[in-house]
């Protein structure tokens, strides 16, 4: 399994930005708008938006970063067996939520992509800000991410890249609720 430094993604993107014969058709340029921004502006991620709000942590989605969320989408958070993040009760459980969503640096589909194309096993892990681990692998076309508790999810629509990071959505919560 090949184990990602985040640091190593940001310094490979650094160099490609400095390549002055860049194909037109590369990565789209950042908005200049936050992760926080870019997330309330997203049509289906409401649900996420409220839990950053009721986190306590929108603004570390608002400062400098860079950080990579894989956000799911509304629907997700409707089919998964989870507490309601957005309850002011739950406010721990939102930042602990958020966290498990998140990965230091700007890591974009392309990134995960070349890393899962160089891997040897054909899965490529990365430690989020919780400290856990999730673990990206291919099923036909698409890119799953799984945690070690068993949490599965798909990469899909486009990735939007903000000013301080990017942000991929995703159709499940990555995050299991404890058991009763």
């Amino acid at each position: 399994m090949v184990r990602v430094s985040t640091v190593a993604v940001l310094a490979a993107l650094t160099l490609s930005a400095c390549n002055p014969a860049a194909e037109a058709d590369g990565p789209a340029a950042p908005s200049p708008r936050t992760l926080a921004a870019e997330l309330k502006a997203a049509g289906d991620l409401g649900t996420l938006e409220a839990v950053v709000a009721n986190s306590g942590l929108e603004q570390v989605l608002e400062g400098v970063g860079p950080y990579t969320v894989f956000a799911p989408a509304d629907g997700a958070f409707g089919s998964a067996d989870v507490f309601d993040f957005r309850d002011e009760a739950e406010k721990a459980q939102a930042a602990a939520l958020l966290r498990a969503h998140m990965i230091p640096g700007a890591v974009t589909r392309a990134d995960v992509e070349a890393a899962l194309t160089r891997a040897e096993n054909g899965a490529v892990e990365m430690r989020t800000l919780d400290g856990g681990l999730v673990t990206f692998s291919r099923e036909g076309d698409a890119i799953v991410v799984a945690t070690p508790d068993g949490a599965r999810g798909r990469l899909t629509g486009s990735e939007t890249l903000a000013s301080n990071g990017v942000i991929h959505p995703v159709d499940a919560v990555l995050l299991k609720a404890p058991a009763a």
